[in-house]
């Protein structure tokens, strides 16, 4: 309960417009606890995560590019599958929101089955036998719990009715997990522990080998789809003996006697139903190999699709890593959406996909054979500036109402137009094209003024316009008692309008760092590195030189902990298309920074001529997700 200075207090904050303490608003709308549930630092409530008080919010989707026409096929309804490169916690709350154009009333409510297989474990917490860290996410307890419940939550309001979701966990954070997703979809809705059993290691000093992963099964209610055939294995060898007879139609069957004595015939079906699938590691040898570490493999996620969604459902996995849900959703003829904050992430799962014709059924050995269905590759939180300012000027206003949170509603005040509302403050979106010989100047805000006479004393009008287009260096300027606050294009973060500061994700500078948990808040646009770079031929051998490599990153933006980064250090990895059809770049290498030699102030690598064709395509990306391509002639 409060007591009346506490009352007193927030009343004064309300009235001041000032932001009420976290301890006070769990006062005010204290959380009813369940029967049990996991109590830890930094637990944030559902209903604050909802409403965005985590400083991370929904940002618009752009689309990179769109593959159809009779190379891929468009769906019936026009719907296209969606590779993702962004933070997913954005992405989940873009869902939610359920604003942005490309995805509105398409997949909120829609989804009907959601894969995650996230990083395990934390560094601090876990070791090998060796005393090094077997883990390299940068999420440490709590924080790590945190990470995937606010994920979880999200799910859990985006997902059908009648839909389900299976997390995919080790038994080192599998328990906790299980704690706080009972919790989400309430232990109720809990359907199984399923175990994917494979060959691990066979010999160790100290303890069990492990031998198996746990994917937890929830559904949503209590109606939803299930197919039980779908979870048969073949009988063993004594099994079918038990069947000890067979009728005129080759069939097996065995006799049963009831208690009355009477005769009871039972037949073998093709297999029993179980909740334990032993399914082999995707091998090196294997052909459905593709070299991404954590790669997991097709008839795992066949099973699961198999039993839990139907063709045509849309299933959606946000932890794509090696895209092993997009593929099998494609093969298996189901619509798919799957995200993932890693570049390697990206560019493998948009060549699985691009290639999918040449990859195995997931039941047979034979090659697929089929092109996939039209897919869009999109960015989000992270976007191209060019690509944003050649929108047509409708488009560009629904894609930086995204950004800045704007309600698009045109009205006017004292006769001047506004384009909509920001925390019902007018917005003018500037029409940069209509006006190309006029900015963002004194006089343009004092014809604005001029308008809106004293109808505003005290408020605050907002500006969107190209930062190229603003005359002015402040944040804002204030005119008879009015605030105009510039959001520029791109964005110069202005603090007051942000309890959080932006913060962009990192890329590794190792492969072995790929599943690293990092994440988003705000948006950003990209800022191509600086690269001087050259080809050369010797004896069979195609060489590229890397000579500089600098980013035009911010030099505040270094990683926590380390010091300012020049340089190579700046470069996460290099990704190289090395026959470049000239349509799609479709990644064959990747080298990662702690691969590369630096010799003499350079860095270079090597190919073998037979594997490079007329044309070899080139992607930098520095550690900031920022990309320089370039194309060699060979």
């Amino acid at each position: 309960m409060l007591n009346k200075a506490e009352k007193d207090y927030i009343i004064d904050l309300i009235e001041k417009g000032e932001t009420i303490p976290e301890d006070y608003k769990y006062k005010l709308f204290p959380t009813e606890h369940k029967e049990y549930e996991l109590a830890y630092a930094g637990k944030m409530r559902k209903e604050d995560l909802l409403a965005d008080e985590d400083g991370s919010f929904p940002v618009p989707l752009q689309i990179e590019k769109v593959f159809n026409g009779t190379e891929h096929p468009t769906f019936d309804d026009d719907w296209k599958n969606m590779i993702v490169f962004g933070d997913n916690l954005q992405f989940l709350k873009t869902i939610y929101k359920n604003e942005d154009p490309i995805i509105k009333d398409k997949v909120k409510g829609k989804v009907k089955l959601i894969y995650i297989d996230p990083p395990f474990a934390t560094t601090d917490e876990f070791q090998n036998k060796d005393g090094a860290k077997a883990y390299n996410d940068k999420k440490i307890g709590a924080e790590f719990i945190e990470f995937i419940r606010r994920r979880i939550i999200l799910a859990h309001q985006i997902l059908a009715d009648d839909g389900v979701m299976f997390l995919h966990l080790d038994q080192k954070m599998v328990h906790y997990i299980k704690i706080i997703a009972d919790e989400i979809f309430g232990k109720n809705h809990f359907q199984n522990e399923i175990i994917w059993k494979y060959f691990g290691p066979t010999s160790t000093d100290q303890n069990f080998p492990k031998k198996h992963d746990v994917i937890l099964f929830y559904s949503k209610t209590n109606e939803y789809y299930f197919n039980s055939s779908a979870t048969m294995i073949n009988y063993d060898e004594k099994a079918i003996k038990r069947y000890d007879k067979m009728d005129s139609d080759g069939r097996r069957y065995k006799v049963y006697y009831n208690s009355d004595g009477s005769k009871r015939i039972a037949y073998m079906k093709d297999g029993k139903p179980t909740e334990i699938f032993n399914i082999p590691f995707v091998q090196g040898t294997s052909k459905e190999r593709i070299g991404y570490p954590t790669q997991k493999p097709e008839k795992l996620l066949s099973i699961l699709l198999n039993a839990a969604s139907k063709p045509g459902d849309i299933v959606m996995d946000f932890f794509c890593g090696s895209g092993t849900l997009a593929a099998v959703a494609e093969k298996l003829g189901r619509k798919w959406i799957v995200c993932d904050i890693g570049k390697l992430s990206y560019f493998t799962t948009q060549k699985r996909i691009i290639m999918i014709h040449e990859s195995r059924n997931i039941h047979n050995n034979r090659k697929y054979g089929k092109n996939a269905n039209s897919f869009i590759t999109c960015n989000l939180g992270s976007y191209d500036l060019k690509t944003a300012l050649d929108m047509e000027f409708n488009k560009y206003k629904e894609f930086v109402s995204g950004l800045f949170d704007i309600e698009l509603k045109s009205h006017k005040i004292g006769g001047y137009e506004f384009d909509g509302k920001k925390d019902d403050n007018p917005v003018v979106i500037f029409n940069y094209n209509l006006h190309k010989d006029s900015n963002i100047d004194d006089a343009f805000i004092s014809d604005i003024s001029r308008h809106i006479g004293n109808r505003m004393n005290g408020g605050r009008i907002y500006v969107v316009a190209p930062s190229h287009r603003v005359d002015f260096i402040t944040d804002y300027e204030k005119i008879n008692d009015v605030r105009y606050y510039f959001l520029k294009i791109p964005y110069q973060i202005i603090k007051e309008l942000h309890q959080t500061d932006f913060k962009k994700f990192r890329q590794p500078r190792s492969k072995s760092n790929i599943n690293a948990l990092d994440e988003s808040i705000g948006f950003s646009f990209n800022r191509t590195p600086i690269v001087k770079s050259s080809i050369t031929k010797n004896d069979g051998t195609i060489v590229l030189t890397i000579n500089e490599f600098s980013s035009e990153e911010p030099r505040s933006r270094k990683l926590s902990d380390e010091k300012e980064l020049i340089g190579f250090e700046l470069l996460s990895a290099i990704f190289v298309d090395t026959n470049y059809n000239e349509k799609e770049f479709i990644m064959s290498e990747s080298f990662f920074l702690d691969e590369l030699h630096e010799e003499n102030g350079c860095l270079s690598i090597a190919f073998d001529d037979t594997i490079v064709g007329n044309k070899m395509m080139v992607v930098y990306t520095d550690i900031f997700g920022n990309d320089f391509s370039e194309c060699f002639v060979i």
